[in-house]
C-alpha cells in the first residue's frame, strides 16, 4: 500500500530557506536562544509513532501500526530529498557564525540537513490521519502533531522557518492522501 505514490515534493523547491548569513537567520537563532531547553519534552516527542500511540492507548483506541509505519517510511524518502536539495545547516552550526551561544539537545534524529523539519512534516501528517480516523479525538491528535513540531525548536534542532515549511508539507501530504485513509 503506497499512500504517497505520485506525491511530488519538488513543488516546494521554490520555497527557499532564509540565507545562512541573513538577518532573518540571525533573528531565528536569537529566538531559539530565548526558548527554554526542555530535554524531557524534546525526547518524549522524538519518536513520532510512540507519541501518537500514547494518545490512542489513553483513549482505548486501536493504533494503526501499518498505516503509520508506511506513512513514516514513505514521507521520509521525500523529506530526505528536499532536505538534501536545500542542505541547510542546523541552528547550532550557524549560531557560531553569529557569535550566539546556542546550547542544544543532541539526538540521533538530528543528523540530516535542517530545512524543512521532517518531524514537523510527519507529526502534522500522522496527526491529520489519526484525526480523520478518530474525529472525536481530532483536536488531541492535531495538537500532538504541532507539539512534535514545536519540540524540535525546543531542542534547538530547527529554525522556525524549518518548522513552518514542515507543517505546510505535512498538511499538503495529508490533503493528498485524505481520501485514501
Amino acid at each position: 500500500m503506497s499512500l504517497l505514490k505520485g506525491y511530488q515534493i519538488e513543488k516546494f523547491y521554490k520555497q527557499k530557506p532564509p540565507k545562512d548569513n541573513s538577518l532573518t537567520t540571525l533573528k531565528e537563532i536569537q529566538d531559539l536562544s530565548r526558548l527554554p531547553l526542555d530535554e524531557k519534552f524534546a525526547r518524549e516527542k522524538d519518536n513520532i509513532a510512540h507519541s501518537f500511540k500514547k494518545i490512542t492507548s489513553k483513549n482505548g483506541l486501536p493504533f494503526p501500526d501499518k498505516v503509520v509505519d508506511n506513512l513514516l517510511s514513505e514521507s521520509a524518502d521525500r523529506i530526505s530529498k528536499i532536505k538534501n536539495h536545500f542542505n541547510r545547516k542546523r541552528p547550532w552550526a550557524l549560531s557560531k557564525e553569529f557569535d550566539v551561544d546556542l546550547k542544544s539537545i543532541k539526538m540521533a534524529s538530528m543528523k540530516t540537513p535542517s530545512y524543512p523539519s521532517g518531524h514537523s512534516v510527519q507529526g502534522v501528517l500522522i496527526g491529520g490521519v489519526l484525526a480523520k480516523m478518530y474525529p472525536q479525538h481530532a483536536s488531541e491528535f492535531k495538537k500532538e502533531g504541532l507539539d512534535i513540531s514545536k519540540s524540535r525548536r525546543v531542542a534547538r534542532a530547527h529554525y522556525k522557518s524549518d518548522s513552518d515549511l514542515g507543517e505546510k508539507i505535512g498538511n499538503d501530504m495529508f490533503d493528498y492522501i485524505k481520501n485514501k485513509v
